[in-house]
């Protein structure tokens, strides 16, 4: 039974690598002329560039799937006990890793640390209902919502806490609460009830030697002639056989299609025979993400991570990479790479600066933490749309999406609006095959 993917980011290309290693027959198109979607990596001046996700938590299917496209040789696993930074109150605090680095840190009160104790006595809520915002301050009190978790879901989700569902954002924290009444209590019972033998993932934080882009590049060789790019697939419809795919004027026919196009081109061909899939993927909204590149003669007084930021007055970055901290020859030698976040859904705006401003607001915010002062830029990127935000509808986008599937057998919708944004979970989703 052929299956016709559309879409050649990372969502497509598991889905089309899985499925031809189960001996099914399969064609994966897509647009650009090179696979990965926003998973790309460039060389420029000496410095490794990732241009859109910078790092992977190596998950047990992430882990698995390296091992089978023999890429462990190539794997750069950073030291899990590498720090983690919270830009607040005019400097950085060490993100704490166990209960006495919680005890010894000024990131929150003393008042703060205290009501931390009452978490497994928070009365339930309706996760359902709540916002990301709401939910953590009900169970961890609101210095931890503020302080903690709002840098986290502004730097990594390019969000805001007071819209994302909970539900859908930190659908694991939900789930316990509902099921075993909290947090602490949730993971307590996770941790005992995981089975002896269930597959683990690696510690610390995953790249390779030439960057992210060499996990696409590697799955699009494995698909060698069955992924076609700079194809790009101009309308789906359906037909007697089952799908028919009218690519560069050409119709290919596959019993099955699965779209892995970002939610608007997803949309686009989704009118056709289904047009309530297409409204709710065109409802989808996306943050904009700037990304710059930085670089400085000057040695950085710490090493780690790098840096999330409190929303705070004279701030406006989201974060920062400390890259040539992080992984081996990010940085020709004696210099330092730091890649910086503006923009999402707080700072829509940002985008509209020019490439100078970006830099100064992005110098000025390093600066006021102790980062070097005298900074090159090597590359600006900007993304309209670089994130989708899980927001209070999005559980009735995801099911409408579901019914589709339901009832035309033979269709599936992919990609990180579903499932989680991490590459981690866009590869879990990717795994789970249709029967």
């Amino acid at each position: 039974m052929t299956t016709a993917v559309v879409g050649g980011g990372l969502s497509g290309l598991v889905r089309a690598h899985a499925l031809l290693a189960r001996g099914e027959p399969v064609l994966l198109f897509e647009e650009a002329d090179q696979p990965g979607g926003v998973v790309r990596t460039e060389r420029q001046d000496g410095f490794l560039l990732e241009l859109g996700p910078n790092t992977v938590r190596p998950t047990a299917e992430l882990w698995s799937l390296v091992q089978t496209l023999g890429l462990e040789k190539d794997a750069l696993l950073a030291d899990p006990r590498t720090p983690r930074f919270i830009d607040f109150g005019g400097r950085l605090h060490e993100v704490p890793s166990s209960p006495g680095g919680l005890a010894k840190s000024r990131i929150l009160s003393a008042r703060g640390k205290l009501r931390l104790l009452a978490e497994p006595f928070v009365r339930q809520g309706d996760p359902a209902t709540e916002t990301v915002a709401d939910f953590f301050a009900r169970r961890l009190g609101h210095e931890v919502a503020e302080r903690l978790v709002e840098p986290f879901v502004s730097g990594i989700w390019g969000g805001r806490g007071d819209r994302l569902s909970v539900a859908h954002a930190f659908p694991l924290l939900a789930r316990w609460e509902s099921t075993s009444g909290g947090i602490a209590r949730g993971g307590i019972s996770a941790m005992r009830n995981r089975p002896k033998n269930a597959p683990r993932g690696k510690r610390g934080l995953l790249s390779f030697r030439e960057g992210l882009t060499t996990l696409p590049r590697r799955l699009a060789a494995e698909l060698g002639a069955r992924a076609r790019f700079g194809s790009r697939v101009e309308s789906i419809r359906q037909s007697n056989f089952g799908w028919t795919l009218s690519v560069a004027g050409q119709d290919v026919s596959a019993e099955r299609v699965c779209i892995a196009a970002p939610p608007r081109e997803a949309a686009k061909l989704a009118d056709s025979f289904a047009p309530e899939a297409a409204g709710a993927l065109r409802t989808i909204p996306s943050a904009p993400l700037v990304v710059l590149h930085l670089a400085s003669s000057e040695r950085p007084r710490l090493s780690g991570f790098g840096h999330l930021v409190v929303p705070q007055e004279g701030r406006r970055i989201l974060g920062a990479i400390w890259s040539s901290s992080l992984f081996p020859d990010r940085a020709p030698e004696g210099r330092a790479l730091f890649t910086v976040f503006l923009g999402g859904a707080r700072d829509p705006e940002a985008l509209r600066l020019t490439d100078g401003a970006l830099v100064d607001v992005a110098s000025r915010d390093l600066r006021a933490v102790g980062l070097p002062r005298s900074l090159e830029t090597i590359r600006v990127t900007r993304y309209t749309g670089a994130i989708p935000q899980y927001d209070a509808g999005h559980g009735e986008r995801i099911e409408t999406l579901a019914s589709v599937e339901r009832r035309q057998p033979g269709v599936f919708f992919l990609g990180n609006y579903r499932g989680g944004i991490s590459v981690g979970d866009v590869v879990r989703s990717a795994l789970l095959l249709p029967n």
